[in-house]
């Protein structure tokens, strides 16, 4: 049965040939095996001239009787592999094609046409077991034959309903996946809009807050950074859902040319450093080589605005939002086959529970919005998909709450 993948399926049945079957073939086997001795034992009583004859038909007897109980072995072989298995979406149907072959066939059950039952004779209705036919719709799969089977009235009953079953949940399953596309298509407009109205009101806010519009006086120069802040945020948030949703949908696009990695998170931690400041945290980047090899390439080839800003600085950024108190660490090191990026900051850390969750979609910890209000989730979600989709991995380690926490990034150069 290792030609069967019953992976995301549900077997209901697994059916072997009624025992009465296996009786009579095997029996019948076996009598025909004994024949050539009660013979011998006929002959026996024979005039005397018959006696020197006994020797040949001895030996012819016991290779027949040898012949036979081979046949009692395939008999047993085909009882036992001759297998149908039912599960929530399939019919598989293992035939035993003497001992060392066998043939497997596949019904799916919204090809099945029909299915016809039949019970003859004393025998079958005594013991309830009979043949079962059932015919599909699909050009590419054959008929199904099976002769012997139990309580076969119960399983045409079983597989119909199931069929029933099956076509309702994937009627039902074409309308979610339809009304699931109108939906994103619905969040992508909307995403786009916001973004696109917030995005001209964090200009128009920039220009008060850095008195290119002439001066103001300071009270309104403080509100319009504050909006400006918040306004920023929201084009975060925003991206963060259209991105999450490309992830979710398989969407998301890597655009890959060569750029300078060292160069982009110096730019990046640069940018946040003063956000660090804010908070009175140690913030140190050191660039170095791997123990592995020195003199390595910072160049990478990948989409450098999706690993900038999605992977990068996400985790710079939540490096420092989550870190109450303390310093923040940042190494970048290439061996000339790998970039690696670690992001060690001694914040709230991360406990057993949450590690589970942090790179699933909408993956919060049980305390990050205490911490983080503004995070939507999908941050490392969408971070793991990029570096992924570059051939890389990123992961975190974490001691327990409270310890800190260490993000690592690797990446092939190549």
């Amino acid at each position: 049965m290792s030609e069967i993948n019953l992976q995301n399926e549900d077997v209901l049945m697994t059916v072997r040939k009624h025992w009465v079957i296996l009786a009579r073939d095997s029996g019948a086997a076996i009598v025909a095996g004994l024949i050539p001795f009660l013979f011998m034992g006929l002959l026996s009583n024979a005039p005397y001239g018959f006696a020197a004859d006994l020797s040949i038909l001895r030996v012819i007897a016991l290779l027949w009787l040898l012949v036979c109980w081979m046949v009692v072995a395939m008999i047993w072989t085909a009882y036992y592999l001759d297998v149908w298995i039912v599960t929530d979406k399939h019919i598989y149907i293992i035939d035993q094609i003497g001992l060392f072959n066998r043939k497997v066939r596949t019904l799916s059950l919204d090809h099945v046409e029909e299915i016809s039952v039949r019970t003859e004779g004393f025998l079958q209705t005594y013991f309830d077991f009979g043949s079962i036919e059932i015919h599909t719709a699909s050009p590419t799969e054959e008929n199904a034959h099976f002769e012997g089977m139990p309580n076969p009235a119960y399983v045409r009953s079983l597989v119909l309903d199931q069929i029933e079953h099956f076509v309702k949940l994937e009627k039902e399953n074409q309308v979610l996946s339809t009304t699931t596309k109108d939906q994103e298509k619905l969040i992508h407009l909307v995403g786009h809009e916001v973004k696109s109205y917030l995005t001209k009101s964090a200009g128009a806010l920039a220009a008060i807050a850095e008195g290119d519009l002439g001066s103001v006086p300071q009270p309104v120069q403080q509100m319009a950074g504050s909006a400006l802040q918040e306004t920023r945020k929201g084009v975060d948030t925003v991206m963060d859902l259209l991105q999450g949703s490309d992830a979710a949908k398989g969407t998301l696009t890597i655009e890959k040319k060569p750029f300078d990695a060292k160069a982009s998170i110096l730019a990046i931690a640069q940018a946040l450093k003063p956000n660090a400041a804010a908070k009175g945290l140690g913030f140190n980047l050191f660039a170095g080589d791997l123990p592995a090899q020195a003199g390595g390439t910072y160049i990478l080839n990948g989409d450098e605005a999706k690993l900038r800003d999605q992977v990068f600085r996400n985790l710079i950024d939540n490096a420092i939002r989550y870190t109450p108190s303390g310093s923040i660490r940042m190494d970048i090191m290439t061996n000339g086959r790998i970039i690696r990026f670690e992001v060690k900051d001694s914040g709230v850390g991360i406990t057993p529970a949450d590690m589970q969750k942090l790179f699933t979609e909408g993956g919060h910890g049980a305390n990050s919005t205490a911490v983080n209000p503004e995070s939507t989730g999908f941050g490392l979600s969408i971070a793991k998909q990029i570096v992924e989709a570059h051939g890389g991995r990123i992961w975190a380690e974490s001691a327990s709450a409270g310890t800190g926490a260490t993000f690592i990034v690797e990446l092939p150069t190549a």
